[in-house]
């Protein structure tokens, strides 16, 4: 087994322009703690639009099959602080899953520590086979893939809670370790909501355009696309483990 930890972050659809701060922050935590680091910036466009989020798990997958002790996701929008501490810090025998709590006082899946463990690879497939499933109301996000991994911690032993330091999506006074400006109390900025209103749309057209590009050339087997773009990522990023 790989004795070493994988942090990453996933940068698609113009994200990779608007939250280059909090992408450097990543790598300079990583970079001073010893960790492997690597942001996915390509394909700039997708066209499963804003549902790219679930690349996050299959990833995750991949690194943590590949032999990494530990893996840190972080959503690009999320700002690791220069005194965050090492993730050994958090560790605690038999949690394999770690998760903090947003301010509607859900799990918030911007930030997340998984362990290696076959639960912890369990969990993840369970949810990724489960994506096109409903989920209950109360758990439902809108959106993305939160709302089922909120449903899919439910009554899980080996998942922890993280304080909230180590994801603060709402409060501005805290002295947290990653401050995560996800649509929330710390997103108030003008320029970046309207940023990314724009980027939603511009995001939304190019999915529909490519939708109907392929009715029209036929050019591939149907393929379930998110498979085909975690693919499309493993061949130009080695460092989650597949060569």
């Amino acid at each position: 087994m790989k004795n070493n930890v994988l942090v990453f972050s996933i940068a698609l659809n113009g994200y990779q322009w608007l939250y280059k701060d909090c992408i450097a922050s990543h790598k300079r935590y990583a970079e001073s703690n010893g960790y492997i680091y690597q942001v996915v910036t390509r394909p700039y466009a997708t066209s499963i639009g804003v549902e790219c989020c679930w690349l996050k798990l299959t990833l995750m997958i991949e690194a943590l099959d590949s032999g990494y002790d530990a893996v840190l996701f972080v959503d690009a929008d999320a700002y690791i602080q220069t005194h965050t501490p090492k993730l050994s810090s958090v560790l605690l025998p038999d949690k394999y899953v770690y998760l903090a709590k947003s301010y509607t006082g859900r799990y918030n899946s911007g930030v997340i520590l998984l362990k290696n463990h076959n639960k912890a690879r369990r969990w993840l497939n369970s949810i990724i086979i489960a994506r096109h499933q409903p989920i209950s109301a109360k758990n439902d996000v809108g959106w993305g893939e939160n709302g089922h991994i909120i449903e899919y911690t439910q009554h899980c032993q080996f998942v922890t809670t993280l304080d909230r330091v180590w994801n603060n999506t709402y409060d501005p006074e805290l002295d947290d370790y990653i401050r995560h400006f996800s649509f929330g109390p710390l997103r108030t900025n003008f320029w970046l909501n309207l940023s990314h209103k724009m980027l939603a749309r511009l995001t939304k057209l190019f999915s529909k355009c490519h939708a109907l590009f392929e009715v029209i050339t036929q050019s591939y087997p149907p393929q379930d696309k998110l498979t085909k773009l975690t693919e499309l990522i493993l061949q130009r990023y080695s460092k989650f483990g597949r060569t």
